[in-house]
């Protein structure tokens, strides 16, 4: 009976020692699998987290017309004075703390300082001059002057209420003046001092650049190298192996200018910007052949008051010639010879004087009818004037609502 429990003893150590063996060996291939499995897990959470930095940096832009700067510890508050800041500014982007351990840097060298904001270089008018255009001239010097109907005055008002509020906007900065600082980056990325991705025998500029520590927590390659005068971060999509498991997101300033619509806004502001101006030209071409109707209808006048100082003057040579003709009758009592050459030339001189009148008649009507024709064409003139002059407002004030605009939704 003894030996009978031994031998149950002895079995069932045997089967603890196999269920133990077979435990551990799926143990070790579980752990396996957990290891393997483990990277592809974290990887798309690391991306998600860069792709939220991005947002938010990009995001930053559009609301203060530049990049954020820098963070120096875990604050995460912006530090534009500390030249070795290197962290994410993770407060000042409106994140939560656990986006303090990436690393950010953007470009502040070659004379493109992109965390600052722009000066106001993007204006709504093109920075043409054009205060007093919208006046229509007069000619003092005529009598009587010509002035601008009801119609074009107004017309002629609100351009200069356009051209007053678009003036305005000269001296404000949104970001489209960022935008123009990011094309001047652009154009001057091989300046010394530019931030750049890479390593020292090949690397590319950026604008700003967003490090992931990777799975290990910590930076390496050209990401560990920290703040320096010489700091470069690694290329995006650089192979991880088991020495580098950094991720890297940077953006060039041509990416950039895409992703937050500079490209759109300054060709819509431009070609805006370029209609109002041709429509200045067209009020100022308009405004010489207003001119010359004015000069038209002031000549017209002239005409006519001489033609009425004609008529006045053959109507007084006509009645001379028929005084002259009276003389002649009344002296034919004394000079019967003499008085019938007289009477005959008297005559004449009454029928040329009668014709010169008529003449002079014509000539008064020839002239109100272009004096009419003349104010008719300055009536259409004014209703041209004032078509003019609200095509070139309704051009500045687009212009003008594009800036406010910036790039805003």
């Amino acid at each position: 009976m003894k030996r009978s429990l031994r031998q149950d003893s002895g079995f069932s150590l045997v089967e603890l020692a196999v269920v133990l063996a077979i435990v551990g060996i799926i143990g070790i291939f579980v752990w396996r699998w957990v290891v393997s499995t483990r990277e592809p897990l974290q990887r798309p959470a690391m991306l998600r987290q860069l792709s939220e930095a991005q947002a938010a940096v990009e995001g930053f832009v559009l609301a203060n017309h530049r990049l954020p700067c820098p963070a120096t510890n875990s604050g995460g508050s912006e530090a534009c004075s500390d030249a070795t800041a290197v962290l994410l500014p993770w407060k000042s982007l409106g994140l939560s703390s656990t986006f303090g351990q990436l690393h950010y840097g953007v470009n502040r060298g070659g004379g493109v300082d992109l965390a600052v904001a722009p000066a106001a270089s993007v204006s709504p008018d093109l920075n043409v001059d054009f205060t007093g255009m919208p006046v229509i001239p007069t000619y003092p010097s005529f009598s009587p002057p010509i002035s601008a109907s009801a119609t074009v005055t107004a017309a002629a008002a609100r351009a200069t209420a356009a051209i007053t509020a678009a003036g305005a906007r000269r001296a404000v900065a949104n970001g489209l003046d960022w935008c123009h600082v990011l094309r001047r980056f652009a154009s001057n990325s091989a300046a010394a001092g530019i931030l750049s991705a890479g390593n020292v025998s090949d690397s590319m500029p950026v604008a700003y650049v967003l490090i992931h520590p990777g799975e290990n927590n910590q930076f390496d390659g050209n990401n560990a190298v920290g703040a320096s005068a010489t700091w470069r971060f690694d290329f995006p999509g650089r192979l991880q192996d088991t020495n580098y498991d950094d991720l890297t997101l940077a953006v060039g300033p041509s990416d950039l200018d895409a992703r937050i619509g500079c490209v759109g806004r300054l060709s819509e502001m431009q070609a805006t910007a370029q209609g109002a101006y041709a429509a200045y030209d067209s009020a100022r071409v308009m405004q010489e052949y207003w001119s010359l109707r004015v000069y038209d209808i002031t000549s017209a006048e002239s005409a006519v008051q001489s033609a009425e100082a004609g008529v006045a003057t053959a109507a007084l040579g006509l009645a001379l010639a028929i005084a002259s003709g009276n003389i002649s009758i009344a002296s034919a009592a004394n000079s019967e010879g003499l008085t019938t050459f007289t009477v005959g030339v008297a005559a004449a001189n009454v029928i040329v004087a009668i014709a010169q009148t008529v003449l002079a008649g014509l000539a008064l009507d020839d002239a109100k009818e272009a004096l009419k024709v003349a104010k008719e064409k300055q009536a259409a003139t004014d209703a041209y004037a004032a078509k003019v002059y609200d095509t070139f407002t309704q051009a500045l004030t687009n212009a003008t609502k594009l800036d406010v605009k910036g790039l805003n939704p």
